[in-house]
């Protein structure tokens, strides 16, 4: 029972790696904190733990930026999708990422109790279903939490309506028309509860239309194997492939005030431009690990936007963007 109740957290669909994870709830009671907010940092080392759950291509690329970054990383990962998984991340897995199937309660909790932090990342424009949440953000199976980290989504409504609706079914069912609001403010209302339960900070890290998340013309190959584009492609050249090459530049804004394409969106659905209402999954899995170094990105959320470059975001360029909190 314990095992179906750990592997609840996760996706009960063919694949992970869709639009459409379908989370099962689950009731854990919980404990009152004993700390206050701490404003704590968790810098990239040997001794910083982190784990990664969710779904999808956000959780891998994720979980390999952390690695790559120097922390001690975990993932969760549904049963039956380890080959994508392995395959996504690439020839090398680094060895201080270690790959935990759902179905292994016991290294689950085993892990959670002496993480450091936690990263929520969904590739769908669904959450985490709040009772999931509320089970991954228990104090008495996490003790040692200091920073939550979760992807969420542009909520305030600007640019959206008929257009962006219309061109999320018609040309990119990954498309963020907004429609799934509510849901994204209930899962931030828990998961701010969840982490000051744990005496935790949180950070929220604000996403639009998801695009790219790979290595591109195998330039940078810290992100997504070309696997990826393999998954995702459509037509004889993925507009995927192309974002990748193009669109890797980042803007960043604190608060939910980020818009979507608005009128624009038939032409962006697909655009491997910078446009208005995208987030790359680069920059966004980028963003929210860098974050758990900042005590400025304790208790805010921001979000992520596209800007066209051929290169990603330098340190410096990194902590230009992140002053803005």
């Amino acid at each position: 029972m314990k095992a179906l109740l750990i592997g609840s957290l996760l996706l009960k669909c063919a694949t992970a790696f869709t639009s459409s994870p379908n989370f099962v709830t689950t009731t854990i009671p919980l404990r009152t904190a004993t700390s206050a907010l701490s404003m704590a940092i968790v810098p990239p080392s040997s001794s910083s733990t982190v784990g990664v759950v969710g779904a999808g291509f956000m959780s891998v690329l994720t979980a390999k930026l952390a690695a790559l970054s120097g922390y001690q990383t975990w993932m969760i990962f549904p049963d039956g999708e380890e080959d994508n998984v392995k395959g996504l991340i690439g020839d090398k897995i680094p060895s201080n990422l270690e790959l935990v199937p759902a179905s292994d309660d016991g290294k689950w909790e085993a892990r959670l109790s002496n993480t450091d932090a936690v990263v929520v990342a969904v590739d769908a424009d669904v959450p985490m279903k709040e009772n999931s949440l509320e089970y991954l953000l228990n104090p008495t199976i996490a003790p040692n939490l200091k920073r939550v980290v979760a992807m969420s989504r542009n909520l305030n409504g600007k640019g959206m309506g008929f257009l962006v609706k219309a061109s999320k079914m018609s040309a990119n069912m990954e498309v963020w028309d907004g429609s799934a609001s509510a849901e994204f403010k209930k899962f931030e209302q828990v998961l701010k509860k969840q982490a000051e339960a744990c005496g935790a900070d949180y950070t929220i890290a604000r996403a639009g239309t998801l695009k790219g998340g790979a290595c591109g013309e195998s330039e940078y190959n810290q992100y997504l194997s070309p696997k990826y584009y393999d998954m995702t492609k459509k037509d004889i050249v993925t507009w995927q492939l192309l974002f990748d090459c193009k669109t890797r530049g980042v803007t960043l804004a604190k608060g939910d005030v980020m818009p979507g394409a608005g009128g624009k969106a038939v032409f962006t659905a697909t655009s491997d431009a910078a446009s208005p209402g995208d987030t790359g999954r680069c920059g966004l899995a980028e963003a929210m690990v860098r974050s758990l170094s900042l005590e400025s990105a304790a208790n805010v959320d921001f979000g992520i936007g596209t800007a066209e470059s051929r290169t990603p975001p330098s340190d410096t360029e990194w902590e230009k963007l992140f002053s803005v909190l």
